[in-house]
């Protein structure tokens, strides 16, 4: 998003403001849409399983993304938002589009799986703040591009310029992601051992 964000800042300001704003609210949108089905899943979850079992099942499923992150197999889809409505649609309209698509989580890349295992810990153990959970990750995520964006307002991706590409910097913390789920699902094995 800092890619299409930073050079629409640097040619049309009011043009980019309109981007990033639809950005926010289609994300904000996304977010909700997508908390329902999970809040419902969620509290169905944790009506039918003891908190023990669900904490168990959180660990496992950080192993499990922690493995494949390590294997630079990070879970997702190939798929990114329409790139061709760049060209069709308004800013702020292309915004909301990408922002709701974006937020739904399901339908584009993911660099690490800290995303899929914060998602399934939420459903497991915490379903009240699953709603509110989603919609600042939302809006988090969209004052990230705005920082990338005024930071870098051109169309050299970040640090390539200083030898690294963005496929570089994917390895690298695809593998920090992997390290530490594995790390945080032992540590807290651990203290269920040990408790």
């Amino acid at each position: 998003m800092a890619g299409v964000a930073g050079p629409m800042l640097r040619d049309d300001r009011w043009g980019g403001t309109r981007f990033l704003l639809g950005l926010l609210v289609g994300g904000i949108f996304g977010a909700a849409v997508l908390a329902v089905p999970f809040y419902l899943l969620a509290t169905g979850v944790t009506a039918v399983l003891p908190e023990a079992v669900r904490v168990g099942l959180v660990i496992v499923v950080a192993l499990g993304f922690g493995v494949a992150d390590l294997r630079l197999r990070t879970p997702h889809v190939w798929r990114q938002v329409p790139q061709s409505l760049a060209r069709t649609l308004p800013p702020g309209s292309l915004g909301v589009v990408w922002g709701f698509d974006l937020a739904l989580l399901f339908t584009t890349q993911k660099t690490t799986s800290f995303l899929w295992v914060a998602l399934a810990a939420l459903v497991l153990l915490s379903p009240a703040a699953l709603p509110t959970t989603l919609i600042v990750v939302a809006v988090l995520a969209v004052l990230s591009m705005v920082a990338l964006s005024i930071r870098k307002p051109t169309t050299t991706p970040i640090d390539e310029e200083k030898g690294r590409r963005w496929q570089d910097w994917q390895r690298i913390i695809r593998r920090w992601s992997g390290a530490t789920l594995l790390v945080a699902a032992v540590a807290q094995a651990s203290l269920l051992s040990w408790g």
